[in-house]
């Protein structure tokens, strides 16, 4: 058992190092595929109905199976070069954390507990990009205000829609900045305004930027005033953020409190290892010691889940 642990603590290490430079390099891949973009009028190509990493697994796997991959793992391939990393390496990095769970399970519960290693992989990746999408997400409307704004000024001026759009694309910053140059670039290649809408809308996951698109698509085919709505969603957008960012400040106590209370027993752990080794170890060398500490890190998992829901709940 000490064994595992040893090995456990060595995953740990090296997945938040993979992880540190991962979000390191992001940056540069983020400025690089930036540049790219800007310099290469020519789009890249797939064949339809097929991501990259589906391809080597094509002709091992049934159709219909590589194509749910994709929607079990969380991962959405329309949003390919959103993520700061390759999806396959979070994917692959999430594994291993699962089978360290699925081995202890396994060291409590018998062999079959190994059957947990695949659903505690889907977990793990389904929560991986979920956090990623959100964190997206949460930046895209922050952005949002501005970004109306700037086109009701645009079009006020006499400028064009489809030009105000591209104004967005290289005026604001990532990640407005680069959805706006995409679409930009897709109205270029003779792709719909309502298509390339619908594809934007889509990509961010916010239902005010549905309501953007619907605005614009109106406005294209039966005219209309445009700023007066654009006004009015970028007014109530500007007013949700500054509630959000209130109730967030209210919050932050519940949620301070929320990580010391998560903090405390695993310091008090780290501190017993470092004072008396031979007194924590039989947690993990005796099987009684071994179902506490099952039962105190699922107790621990609960409390923990049970208070961001309550934080998000009341954010929401």
């Amino acid at each position: 058992m000490k064994g595992l642990l040893l090995l456990s603590l060595a995953v740990l290490t090296i997945s938040l190092t993979v992880l540190a430079v991962m979000q390191y390099r992001s940056r540069g891949r983020r400025l690089r595929s930036r540049l790219a973009g800007m310099t290469r009028p020519q789009a890249r190509l797939r064949p339809p109905g097929e991501a990259g990493w589906q391809r080597p697994v094509a002709g091992l796997l049934p159709a219909a199976l590589v194509r749910a991959l994709p929607a079990a793992f969380g991962y959405a391939p329309e949003r390919a070069d959103q993520y700061p990393a390759p999806p396959a390496a979070i994917i692959a990095l999430a594994l291993l954390p699962a089978l360290l769970g699925a081995l202890y399970a396994a060291s409590l519960l018998g062999g079959w507990a190994r059957l947990l290693a695949l659903p505690l992989w889907l977990l793990l990746a389904r929560f991986a990009f979920g956090k990623l999408h959100a964190r997206r997400a949460r930046r895209l409307y922050r952005q949002l205000p501005d970004t109306l704004a700037m086109v009701v000024r645009a079009v006020r001026a006499g400028i064009p829609v489809v030009e105000a759009l591209r104004t967005v694309g290289r005026e604001v910053a990532d990640p407005t900045g680069a959805e706006f140059r995409r679409l930009s670039s897709q109205i270029s290649i003779g792709i719909t305004l309502e298509a390339a809408l619908r594809g934007l809308a889509l990509r961010s996951g916010l239902s005010e930027y549905a309501f953007f698109a619907v605005a614009l698509t109106l406005q294209n085919a039966a005219g209309g005033n445009l700023t007066e709505t654009l006004d009015n969603l970028a007014d109530v957008v500007r007013k949700r953020v500054a509630m959000r960012q209130r109730g967030l400040a209210m919050a932050s106590q519940a949620q301070a409190s929320a990580y010391i209370l998560t903090a405390v027993p695993l310091v008090t752990i780290g501190a017993l290892l470092l004072l008396n080794p031979s007194y924590i170890l039989l947690l993990f060398e005796d099987p009684r010691g071994n179902t506490i500490v099952a039962l105190a890190l699922a107790s621990l998992g609960c409390g923990l889940g049970a208070m961001r829901f309550m934080i998000n709940r009341s954010l929401s």
